[in-house]
Protein backbone atom coordinates (compact mmCIF):
# COMPACT_ATOMS: atom_id res chain seq x y z
CA UNK A 1 0.00 0.00 0.00
CA UNK A 2 1.36 3.41 -0.96
CA UNK A 3 1.14 6.31 1.75
CA UNK A 4 0.23 9.49 0.16
CA UNK A 5 2.46 12.30 1.98
CA UNK A 6 1.32 16.01 1.95
CA UNK A 7 5.26 16.89 2.85
CA UNK A 8 5.86 17.01 -1.20
CA UNK A 9 2.75 19.10 -2.01
CA UNK A 10 3.90 21.63 0.76
CA UNK A 11 7.59 21.71 -0.19
CA UNK A 12 6.54 22.61 -3.68
CA UNK A 13 4.13 25.27 -2.49
CA UNK A 14 7.45 26.57 -0.54
CA UNK A 15 9.38 26.88 -3.39
CA UNK A 16 6.46 28.42 -6.19
CA UNK A 17 5.51 30.95 -3.03
CA UNK A 18 9.65 31.77 -2.55
CA UNK A 19 10.01 32.62 -6.33
CA UNK A 20 6.74 34.27 -7.01
CA UNK A 21 8.05 36.62 -4.30
CA UNK A 22 11.95 36.94 -5.63
CA UNK A 23 10.58 37.24 -9.05
CA UNK A 24 8.00 40.13 -8.00
CA UNK A 25 10.16 42.13 -5.88
CA UNK A 26 12.98 41.86 -8.84
CA UNK A 27 10.25 43.54 -11.01
CA UNK A 28 9.86 45.90 -7.94
CA UNK A 29 6.21 45.30 -7.66
CA UNK A 30 4.05 45.02 -4.75
CA UNK A 31 1.44 42.61 -4.20
CA UNK A 32 -1.38 44.98 -5.11
CA UNK A 33 0.61 45.56 -8.45
CA UNK A 34 1.10 41.76 -9.15
CA UNK A 35 -2.45 41.07 -8.24
CA UNK A 36 -3.49 43.82 -10.95
CA UNK A 37 -1.20 42.60 -13.61
CA UNK A 38 -2.54 38.52 -12.68
CA UNK A 39 -6.28 40.08 -12.63
CA UNK A 40 -7.18 38.85 -9.33
CA UNK A 41 -7.11 40.23 -5.39
CA UNK A 42 -4.32 40.67 -2.97
CA UNK A 43 -5.59 38.71 -0.50
CA UNK A 44 -4.87 35.29 -3.18
CA UNK A 45 -1.35 36.56 -3.79
CA UNK A 46 -0.70 36.80 -0.09
CA UNK A 47 -1.96 33.12 0.18
CA UNK A 48 0.00 32.00 -2.74
CA UNK A 49 3.18 33.54 -1.37
CA UNK A 50 2.62 31.97 2.22
CA UNK A 51 1.81 28.65 0.66
CA UNK A 52 -1.90 28.80 1.73
CA UNK A 53 -2.97 28.06 -1.52
CA UNK A 54 -3.11 25.74 -4.10
CA UNK A 55 -2.57 26.33 -7.43
CA UNK A 56 -3.48 24.60 -10.57
CA UNK A 57 -0.47 24.21 -13.11
CA UNK A 58 -2.34 26.04 -16.02
CA UNK A 59 -2.70 29.09 -13.46
CA UNK A 60 0.89 28.79 -12.60
CA UNK A 61 1.28 29.24 -16.34
CA UNK A 62 -0.28 32.28 -15.89
CA UNK A 63 1.86 33.77 -13.05
CA UNK A 64 5.01 32.66 -14.69
CA UNK A 65 4.12 35.00 -18.15
CA UNK A 66 2.98 37.39 -15.68
CA UNK A 67 6.15 37.45 -14.07
CA UNK A 68 7.66 37.55 -17.61
CA UNK A 69 9.87 34.14 -16.60
CA UNK A 70 9.96 30.38 -17.86
CA UNK A 71 7.37 28.07 -16.36
CA UNK A 72 9.98 26.00 -14.74
CA UNK A 73 11.75 29.01 -12.74
CA UNK A 74 8.98 29.02 -10.31
CA UNK A 75 10.06 25.56 -9.48
CA UNK A 76 13.68 26.22 -8.76
CA UNK A 77 14.57 25.48 -5.32
CA UNK A 78 16.61 29.00 -3.71
CA UNK A 79 17.64 30.51 -0.72
CA UNK A 80 14.42 32.00 1.19
CA UNK A 81 13.57 35.68 0.36
CA UNK A 82 14.11 37.18 3.73
CA UNK A 83 11.46 40.01 4.93
CA UNK A 84 10.12 39.98 1.25
CA UNK A 85 14.27 41.47 0.02
CA UNK A 86 16.03 40.89 -2.65
CA UNK A 87 20.10 41.71 -3.30
CA UNK A 88 19.81 44.33 -5.78
CA UNK A 89 22.67 44.23 -8.47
Amino acid sequence: MIIKSNEYETQARKILANNIIYFRLKKNWSQEDFADELGTTTTYVSNLENAKRNSRIDYIGHIADTLGVPLEQLFVKRNSVVNHRIPRR
